[in-house]
């Protein structure tokens, strides 16, 4: 079983859906435990169930659309996603996260992660094809990659 996978979701041909991959590579320049994995995977619809399952702790990093002001950072775990899909969806684009963390729950129980917390970054433009941050997404970086370490810091859940 792997440790701790950051999953970095986006697509850098639509503005500030491209936050995943400038967090990956943010990350990617650290010097991290040799038990993390920090992954750009543009938008992987259901591939995400191979990227999650079997690991430890998984942290999914993406763009999200609610409303709220432009560059607001959303730590959600797990739990807080209802099947109900009450949550806002946050776009993996063949499919919205959410159902794909669904579907692994519902099928793959016993392979889920035993933490995993999406951090979501609030987007002002998703408009394609433009490519880079605007500047509230952009001004957001630094304390979306502070929260991930945050993260990847916190001690490992013991079953």
């Amino acid at each position: 079983m792997k440790d701790i996978e950051v999953i970095c979701c986006g697509n850098i041909l639509a503005s500030d859906d491209g936050i995943g991959p400038v967090i990956a590579k943010e990350l990617q320049s650290l010097c991290l435990p040799e038990n993390v994995d920090v992954l750009d995977v543009g938008t992987p619809g259901l591939s995400l169930l191979d990227m999650i399952l079997g690991v430890r702790r998984v942290i999914i990093v993406d763009a999200m659309i609610t409303g709220i002001k432009p560059g607001t950072i959303r730590e959600i775990k797990l739990d807080q996603i209802e099947v109900s899909r009450k949550m806002p969806e946050i776009s993996l684009h063949d499919l919205p996260l959410t159902e794909a963390l669904n579907i692994a729950r519902e099928f793959f129980t016993e392979k889920m992660p035993d933490e995993l917390v999406i951090i979501g970054i609030e987007a002002e433009s998703i408009v394609k094809p433009n490519i880079g941050l605007t500047k509230s997404v952009e001004e957001a970086v630094p304390r979306a990659v502070e929260i991930i370490l945050h993260e990847i810091r916190k001690p490992l859940f013991i079953r």
